[in-house]
């Protein structure tokens, strides 16, 4: 069964990502929350993050901050948010939200990003972020003056 899962991931990303430009991000996620087990959510969320690591790569911000954003709400979903790796996801959709563009929205998960890591004794990267939430902020301040 489970053999059988992992051959139909693929497929399964692909119909999401499809779905997902024709339908708003919420309704997208509770799709598949009602239809898969958090196994299989976790595992859809795991590749929506390499996707979405390959396009920050490849300079596509605005869909690796898109995939990122939807890997967290999956996350959140089934119940992962308290874990130390969605704060490094926080993070990383926080910078490819910078770089698309999207300062107020990276500001927010700067900060969350910085507070996650601070509970789990993440010192590093909880000042990174920390930091970076204070450079967001100004630029969305900056954006909601124009």
């Amino acid at each position: 069964m489970k053999r059988f899962s992992i051959t139909l991931l693929p497929l399964l990303l692909t119909f999401t990502v499809l779905q997902a430009e024709s339908a708003p991000m919420d309704e997208d996620v509770s799709s598949l929350l009602s239809n898969y087990d958090k196994e299989t959510l976790t595992a859809i969320s795991n590749e929506l993050i390499k996707m979405a690591n390959d396009e920050d790569a490849s300079f596509e911000y605005e869909l690796a901050s898109s995939h990122y954003n939807r890997a967290l709400q999956i996350r959140e979903a089934v119940g992962l948010s308290g874990h130390k790796s969605y704060a490094s996801i926080l993070y990383l959709a926080s910078v490819a939200n910078s770089k698309a563009g999207n300062y107020c929205m990276a500001s927010e998960q700067a900060k969350k990003a910085s507070e996650s890591f601070l509970v789990h004794g993440v010192t590093k990267y909880m000042e990174k972020a920390s930091k970076e939430h204070a450079e967001y902020r100004k630029a969305c301040g900056v954006l909601a003056l124009k």
